[in-house]
């Protein structure tokens, strides 16, 4: 009782000095201000620093989490823990360690190097605050990333993903279509041959050409976008019905692999990777380890993380967000670049396996891929032209799956130009190699000289993205025109525009996520036809 009185009694001057002040504040002004504090107290500086601390308590907590991830990141992707992981190798194959250890360190080294490393590296990229990595490079690290992320959710949500993605894209890009076109005089007199201007980007260009030793090279400098594109789905197209119809030669020529399963030559990589597996998995007969190596594959699926990496590079080279390092570069001439190393390394592969047959590997493939050679000429002909899906038995050298892949990973590392990410793309892609050369799908000797050969492919037809006189002229108009007027033409971002570029993404969706893959490529080759 005595502390309840000594307390009220310390308090009651405080209560009475605050009253006067109210009511002091309350005669001064007769009617309600709109900045008055409702709260009967008054607001000081240190009100105003909490205020501020709280509204930017999440930011800081935000960075400081990505500060501790990133140190997180540097020491599990640092040359101390790369060489740990080869010592556990080294250790599980030198010391004499039960099988269960020996095992266990093997999955740990390898698990690190080939599938651990380049993902935490790809995800450094991505996080990374330096002044060093630029935009693009998170970009395509990202969209690499995302697509094995998104592999782990059902079909309908990755395709849903992947949808959105496009459309995207498409209302990102829409502003900048209008750059890409010269006005119609511009045009005419380019296509009429005229090459004396008074404007200095068409001199430096036709003197460019003109000064040029290689036929070709000034050949292909004069061609406009729509004559190189047309020439370079026209090579891939060839190519690839070409190829399609070898597979039917070769495999219907083949007498052995007709009437039975011929002895496969001896693959000494197959035969280490198959040793490896068996340490790998602790199993006594190498093919008990295909399942879990092919679940490995498929989560991973490298082939899908390499196309959202080429699409998030062009991505990058439309909206120019590379600066410098990407001004010189542009979404057309890596397209070409990339479908001329495609027809190219194409054209190697039918030539190497119609030269030289090598058996099959997989027991009784041409009776599960083809029907009996027909007698007649024309129907033997007819059964040729079918699309092989599925593949062929004899078609093994160059792999047409490393030529793919490689090409499109020569593509998004040149876009990007960082060395972690392309250390981390070709290890994958490496994995995913030595899983198909171990399931006996192919040669190790096709995958190793596929991807061999498409990448010194890749840099052999590098000057295909040299720009021609039109492109040079369109620079030279944006430059004088400051690059404001030709933005300012887009068309208005309303409803119309919206569906416009919402319903192929749509469609994509329902083909992915609804139809059956069976029909799938009937959808692929209509919208070819239709682009």
């Amino acid at each position: 009782k005595g502390l309840i009185e000594k307390n009220i009694l310390k308090f009651m001057p405080m209560a009475a000095k605050s009253r006067r002040k109210n009511d002091a504040s309350s005669s001064t002004s007769k009617t309600p201000s709109s900045d008055m504090n409702i709260g009967a107290y008054d607001v000081d500086d240190k009100d105003n620093m909490d205020q501020k601390y709280n509204h930017g308590r999440f930011p800081s907590t935000l960075n400081r989490s990505i500060d501790i991830i990133q140190s997180c990141l540097r020491i599990f992707t640092s040359m101390k823990v790369s060489i740990t992981a080869i010592v556990f190798i080294i250790a599980a194959s030198v010391f004499d360690l039960s099988e269960a250890t020996q095992s266990k360190l093997i999955q740990i080294g390898t698990g690190y190097l080939f599938i651990a490393k380049p993902l935490l590296s790809t995800l450094a990229i991505c996080l990374s605050n330096k002044a060093t990595t630029a935009w693009h490079e998170r970009i395509i690290a990202t969209g690499f990333l995302m697509s094995i992320i998104c592999n782990q959710f059902p079909k309908w949500l990755s395709s849903f993903v992947a949808a959105s993605a496009v459309f995207a894209f498409g209302l990102a890009s829409r502003q900048f279509v209008p750059m890409q076109q010269l006005d119609s005089d511009n045009i005419s007199s380019t296509n009429s041959g005229v090459t004396q201007s008074k404007s200095p980007a068409k001199r430096n260009a036709t003197t460019s050409s003109d000064d040029n030793t290689n036929p070709f090279l000034k050949f292909w400098s004069r061609l406009n976008i729509k004559e190189r594109a047309a020439i370079g789905t026209l090579a891939v197209v060839v190519s690839l019905l070409t190829e399609n119809f070898l597979i039917w030669v070769v495999s219907a020529t083949y007498k052995p692999g007709i009437v039975g399963s011929p002895t496969p030559l001896q693959d000494n990589g197959r035969i280490v990777l198959e040793a490896l597996a068996k340490k790998l998995w602790n199993v006594e007969q190498s093919w008990m380890a295909k399942r879990p190596l092919q679940k490995i594959r498929d989560t991973l699926n490298v082939q899908y993380a390499l196309v959202s990496a080429l699409g998030a590079s062009f991505v990058c080279l439309e909206l120019q967000l590379g600066g410098k390092k990407t001004s010189h570069r542009s979404l057309t001439g890596v397209a070409l670049h990339a479908l001329i190393t495609l027809a190219s390394a194409r054209l190697i592969r039918y030539i190497s396996f119609v030269l030289t047959v090598l058996p099959s590997q997989v027991p009784n493939c041409y009776r599960h891929h083809f029907p009996p050679p027909p007698d007649n000429w024309k129907d033997w002909i007819l059964v040729g032209m079918l699309p092989s899906s599925r593949g062929g038995c004899n078609d093994l050298i160059l792999s047409g799956h490393a030529t793919v892949t490689s090409t499109i990973a020569c593509a998004a590392t040149s876009v990007s130009s960082n060395t972690s990410f392309s250390f981390a793309v070709w290890t994958l892609i490496a994995l995913d190699y030595s899983i198909e050369a171990y399931q006996g799908l192919h040669y190790s000797v096709d995958m190793f000289l596929g991807g061999i050969v498409t990448c010194l492919l890749w840099h052999l037809t590098a000057p295909l993205e040299i720009e021609g006189e039109l492109e040079q002229l369109q620079k030279e108009k944006q430059r004088k025109e400051g690059g404001g007027g030709n933005a300012a033409r887009a068309l208005p971002l309303d409803a119309t525009v919206v569906a416009m570029y919402a319903a192929p993404a749509i469609l994509a969706f329902l083909i992915l996520a609804v139809f059956p893959e069976a029909y799938v490529n009937y959808f692929a080759i209509g919208y070819s036809l239709v682009a």
